[in-house]
This record gives C-alpha cells, sequence and structure tokens, in this order.
C-alpha cells in the first residue's frame, strides 16, 4: 500500500515535471517562432525590389512591405484587412482555385511553394510575378497564415517569347517559320480548321531545280539569295494573315485558313508571276526562271488528315519534279 502511494505521488511530480517542461518548451518555441517571423520579415523588407506580404488562412493581407506599396501603387492602409483578391490579384474563379489549392498544399505539406502569379497595380496594370509561399506557423507548429515573396519576371517572359520566337525563324529568311515551326503550325492549323469544318488550303512552291541551276551555274549567294528573295515575296502578298515557312529545304509552304481551293488556286498564279520577275531581276533567263513548280491542294473530309494533305503535295511536287513539268500543278489533279 506504502508502494502504491510513494508511486502514485512520484508519477504526479514527474507529471508536474513534464507539464512545466512542454511549458518552457512551449515559450521558448513561440519566442523563437516570432522571433524567427520578426527577422524573415525583416529581411525580406530590405531586399530591393521584392514584394513582401502576409495573409491569414481567409486570404486577408496582414501585412505588407514598403516595397510593395512602391511597386503596385496601393497605401498600406489601402491593403492591410483587405482581400487578396479584389486588390492584389484579380479577383475571377481561376485565381480563387488556385489560391485554394496552394493553401491545401501548404497546410497539408508545412512547405514552401513556388508559383506563377499575376499581381495587379492600383491602376488596373497587371505584373507577371514568380512568388515564394511559405506558412507562417504558430507555436503548436500549426500554419495560421502564408507568406508572399514576389519577384517581378515580366521582362524575363517578353524576353523568353522574344527567344522562343526569334528559334522559330528561318535562317534565310527572318520573317518566315523554319521547318519545325512550320509543320507544327500546319498541323495546328490543319486540326482547328478541321474542328470547326471550315475550308483549308495549303500552297507549296518548290524551288528546287532553279535553286541548283543557280548555285551551281553562277553561285551559291544566288541561290541563297532566290530563296528569300521568294521568301519575301510571298510574305509581302500573302504573310499578313497567314503563316508561310521553308521545309525541305527549298519548298516554301503558305498555310491559307479558312480559304477554298479556288482562291488557293489564284493566289498559285499570282505567286508565279511575280517569283519569275523577281529570279530574272538575278540575272536568271526568262526560260531557266521558271524551273520551279507551285502545287496547292485542300482539306478533302473528315478523314483527311494534316499528314495525307501535306504528302499529297509532296508527292505531286517529286513526279513534277521527275518529269520537268514545271509551272502551277494542282495537287488534286493530272
Amino acid at each position: 500500500m506504502i508502494y502504491a502511494v510513494l508511486l502514485i505521488a512520484l508519477l504526479t511530480g514527474y507529471a508536474a515535471f513534464l507539464q512545466i517542461r512542454l511549458r518552457k518548451i512551449q515559450k521558448n518555441l513561440k519566442e523563437l517562432i516570432v522571433e524567427n517571423d520578426r527577422q524573415t520579415t525583416q529581411d525580406n523588407a530590405k531586399q530591393d525590389g521584392n514584394i513582401y506580404f502576409k495573409t491569414d488562412l481567409d486570404f486577408n493581407i496582414t501585412y505588407v512591405n514598403d516595397n510593395t506599396c512602391k511597386a503596385l501603387g496601393f497605401g498600406e492602409e489601402e491593403l492591410i484587412g483587405k482581400k487578396i483578391l479584389g486588390t492584389l490579384m484579380e479577383d475571377n474563379e481561376a485565381n480563387k482555385e488556385k489560391l485554394s489549392e496552394n493553401l491545401r498544399q501548404i497546410i497539408n505539406n508545412q512547405a514552401t511553394i513556388n508559383t506563377e502569379s499575376v499581381l495587379c497595380r492600383k491602376n488596373g496594370e497587371k505584373i507577371l510575378m514568380r512568388c515564394r509561399k511559405r506558412p507562417i506557423l504558430n507555436e503548436i507548429l500549426k500554419c495560421e497564415g502564408i507568406s508572399y515573396l514576389c519577384r517581378d519576371i515580366s521582362e524575363t517572359s517578353v524576353l523568353r517569347q522574344k527567344l522562343k520566337d526569334y528559334a522559330s525563324r528561318d535562317i534565310l529568311a527572318a520573317d518566315i517559320l523554319n521547318e519545325d515551326a512550320f509543320l507544327k503550325r500546319f498541323e495546328h492549323d490543319f486540326d482547328l480548321n478541321k474542328r470547326y469544318n471550315n475550308d483549308f488550303s495549303l500552297i507549296v512552291i518548290e524551288l528546287k531545280d532553279i535553286y541548283e541551276f543557280a548555285s551551281r551555274g553562277i553561285d551559291f549567294d544566288t541561290g541563297d539569295r532566290l530563296l528569300k528573295a521568294a521568301a519575301d515575296l510571298c510574305t509581302r502578298e500573302l504573310g499578313g494573315s497567314q503563316n508561310i515557312g521553308r521545309f525541305d529545304k527549298t519548298k516554301l509552304g503558305i498555310i491559307l485558313n479558312k480559304t477554298p481551293r479556288e482562291e488557293a488556286a489564284q493566289d498559285a498564279v499570282k505567286l508565279q508571276k511575280m517569283i519569275i520577275a523577281d529570279i530574272r531581276k538575278l540575272n536568271i533567263d526568262a526560260y531557266n526562271a521558271e524551273m520551279f513548280v507551285i502545287s496547292y491542294t485542300e482539306r478533302k473530309n473528315f478523314n483527311d488528315t494534316a499528314d495525307n494533305m501535306l504528302g499529297r503535295v509532296r508527292r505531286h511536287i517529286a513526279t513534277a519534279l521527275k518529269n520537268r513539268e514545271y509551272g502551277i500543278k494542282s495537287s488534286d489533279r493530272k
């Protein structure tokens, strides 16, 4: 009995000791979290150009640094206590879903996530930002808010797009697409016009024989100038609303969206005469200036494919070159 009483007393004392230690640890942890949060806030506030702010779990703004107000044109009083949607972000369903999904990830994993977000200036202008989002934890390590550290990447995004556009351009004629970009665009436009049952045509100008004649008979520079002159002509005449590219080295393709076969035929006739005139300017005689083939075709039906359509033109051109039959040749009729 005495042992039982002593055991209970010991256990009670040990439990009291553990309770005191737990409270002390919680206090120290809370002070550590507060100090860490204060230091993080101060460090982020000092970083030039960075936008730093906090929200609670309902996305009410609880803190903004000076850079946020300066960069976005708001006063601090215009943001503190306000919803992030409708102030720093456009209030729409896409942003609501994105914020909610980010919150779930942060709460479930208690981890930092990086996203691209569009923030709004007070004047309505939108800025593309790279945002680092971190959980704000309380003394029991429960998430009670989110901190946002954002950097403007609008210029980077523009430069990235310019590099992408540059990489898609042809090396000889910068205003037309290279082979890879052209074939991807052709397949994309074919599928789009097929989906909406629009007219869709393709013109291909094969300059292989006249190019080889110029390159071997005159010089390679003249051959390249010939290709560039034809590409520039096509761009000038049809490039405003159409996509033009070079493929198979000496073929110029012109994608004719929402264009019936009859219009493609008319464009082919116009281009043939103008290309001959430009070739003559390179000191090539009238007979040899006609050594190229123009073929055209249209999307047939819902069973037609982009590969079949392009294949018809390639086969017809190959036959025409083999027989030295220059001029305008429809890929659909002999």
